[in-house]
């Protein structure tokens, strides 16, 4: 397993992958595009073997001097419930708190119905916030979660 930066020639697997789990409410090809050339912290976890593998990724934007925001988090449906979302959040926390010393809160959104998701973000001590109904394209609703950044905290 390997995290890395991810880049332009990246973003084909990236968009199929993203469409693959989000469907109507994915992020368009020309999004990520400019994620990637706005320097946001933009990773993906990838599984080595006779060819790579996208495993799955994580976008992270500072929409704030002190907050940033996880506006992505994806997981191959085929890699879920193996300790790899688990990995890729981790490391993801670490980056910010090693590169992002103003930030005191990061912030997410998931599906309501995303308990799974939901679990993994609770076990890293995101919190529900609140409810905003009609959040997605879809018109599913989503949970906002938040966590506090201190010192020595996971």
């Amino acid at each position: 397993m390997k995290i890395k930066k991810v880049t332009p020639k990246d973003i084909t697997e990236i968009n199929n992958l993203e469409h693959q789990v989000f469907k109507e409410d994915a992020f368009s090809k020309d999004i990520f595009e400019k994620l990637i050339h706005q320097n946001n912290m933009f990773y993906k976890l990838e599984k080595k073997g006779i060819k790579k593998i996208l495993v799955g990724f994580v976008t992270v934007v500072k929409d704030r001097k002190d907050r940033v925001n996880i506006i992505n988090f994806v997981i191959n449906p085929k890699y879920q419930n193996k300790g790899y979302g688990s990995l890729l959040l981790k490391y993801t926390i670490e980056r910010i708190k090693k590169t992002e010393e103003d930030i005191k809160k990061i912030i997410l959104n998931v599906k309501t119905n995303n308990s799974i998701a939901i679990k993994l973000y609770e076990k890293f001590n995101f919190r529900k916030i609140k409810r905003i109904e009609y959040y997605y394209k879809s018109k599913q609703s989503a949970y906002l979660m938040e966590k506090e950044i201190e010192e020595n905290n996971n």
